[in-house]
């Protein structure tokens, strides 16, 4: 197993390969299919705005699209989510889904000091785990906030409990990522020898190029048959695909309920929904989805 180190001003964090090969039973999920979620105002908008209902409704779209195409999905659940509509996320676990941690008050983890981020994080595994009835090991940040200069937030990470992170975008967009950080599966080292699986989503490496195909505003803006070719390659690379999508990103007329937002804001964050829920379904159907921690035992890496 080969380390390396990545540094960041001033914390450096040190990686190791992770031994994992791809599923040779074609019954199992090579691909995990998860959803952040949250509710669009206030996740983007107001972070002190109420959770409001559309989630619930917008949750209940997504879970038809996935059993039309029969597959069971992970849903890492923000916090307040969890607080304000628990008995969504006890019935993602009763119908076969998993839940996993999506931070608790979806302010980005970047802009919390030390103290700060360990109440947020206790307070989101705490209110999940309540809401599921059972214990999460997963994480995802908020707007993937976990960047180079907080790379310590990791260690707060295993600390609080969890063991596998998915918040680090392993190339550098206009408000998050980590330029060059590994695409693959790999392990974060921290404190006293204990370790944190870290899973990438999906991002196809094309030479020097980067493209993401991850999912979000990406399914909606990249052309579909790029989406499915970037699946392609990152599994012939031998990685699994793993994407991610949020409740609102099915709903094309939720924008519309909100006249006292900015025209040009509602038309840039509306551009591709009225697809949205067709190019999923098409890739649920054309690619094998499973559950996240499903797919990670598939791949060997649990």
């Amino acid at each position: 197993m080969s380390t390396s180190y990545l540094r960041s001003s001033p914390h450096s964090v040190r990686t190791a390969e992770a031994s994992f090969a791809a599923p040779s039973d074609p019954a199992l999920p090579r691909n995990a299919f998860t959803v952040d979620v949250e509710d669009w105002y206030q996740s983007c908008l107001d972070y002190d705005a109420p959770i409001t209902e559309r989630v619930v409704r917008n949750v209940d779209r997504i879970l038809s699209v996935l059993d039309e195409c029969g597959v069971k999905g992970s849903f890492f659940v923000q916090g307040k989510v969890a607080e304000t509509f628990p008995k969504l996320v006890s019935s993602l676990v009763a119908e076969g889904h998993e839940v996993q941690c999506h931070g608790y008050s979806h302010r980005p983890l970047f802009a919390m000091n030390g103290r700060e981020l360990r109440d947020e994080l206790e307070r989101a595994k705490k209110t999940v785990e309540d809401a599921a009835g059972a214990s999460v090991m997963a994480f995802r940040a908020q707007d993937f906030s976990i960047l180079a200069g907080n790379l310590w937030a990791l260690e707060i990470l295993v600390e609080v409990g969890f063991e596998i992170d998915s918040s680090i975008f392993p190339m550098r967009s206009r408000h998050y990522g980590i330029a060059n950080w590994r695409l693959e599966p790999h392990y974060i080292l921290v404190n006293e020898g204990a370790r944190l699986l870290e899973v990438p989503v999906a991002i196809w490496s094309l030479g020097w190029t980067r493209l993401p195909v991850a999912g979000g505003g990406y399914f909606r803006v990249l052309p579909r048959r790029l989406i499915e070719r970037g699946f392609r390659a990152i599994s012939a690379s031998g990685r699994p695909v793993i994407v991610y999508c949020h409740p609102y990103e099915f709903n094309a007329e939720e924008l519309g309920e909100y006249r006292h937002v900015p025209r040009q804001l509602r038309f840039s964050q509306g551009i591709g929904r009225g697809s949205f829920t067709d190019r999923v379904r098409r890739l649920l159907t054309e690619f094998p989805f499973g559950r996240f921690t499903d797919v990670l035992t598939a791949w060997g890496l649990r």
